[in-house]
């Protein structure tokens, strides 16, 4: 979990995924919004898929990564985090820890984009 510079509501969550990239619905990463109907809770934006040492792009929402592995580094943008709440995944429920400053190795490679 990781903040953004010169943003309050959105933050970027990189995860280490044992599964197949085509084994993860991206959508089923949120947060529960009681006061909303599960169709508008927050889901990822602009998400990327990493390579191993996260330090290149090897996919996104519009290329799929070229290569099948049995792990799957992914990152994305979450608006309006709740950090008393879990982040509901297609693997189960993640504990948020609170977020840390963005490495390096990402601030070179991925850019926040409001949505429009």
């Amino acid at each position: 979990m990781y903040t953004v510079d010169g943003q309050t509501d959105v933050h970027l969550i990189e995860l280490d995924i044992k599964a197949k990239y085509t084994d993860i619905d991206i959508g089923e990463f949120t947060q529960q919004q009681e006061e909303f109907d599960r169709l508008d809770w927050q889901i990822p934006w602009d998400e990327k898929y990493l390579n191993d040492l996260g330090i290149e792009i090897i996919g996104d929402w519009l290329d799929a990564p070229k290569n099948l592995t049995e792990t799957t580094r992914l990152i994305f943008f979450l608006h309006l985090i709740d950090f008393d709440k879990p982040l509901l995944t297609p693997f189960g429920n993640l504990v948020l820890k609170r977020p840390e400053s963005i490495p390096y190795r990402l601030t070179t490679i991925i850019k926040y984009e409001r949505p429009d």
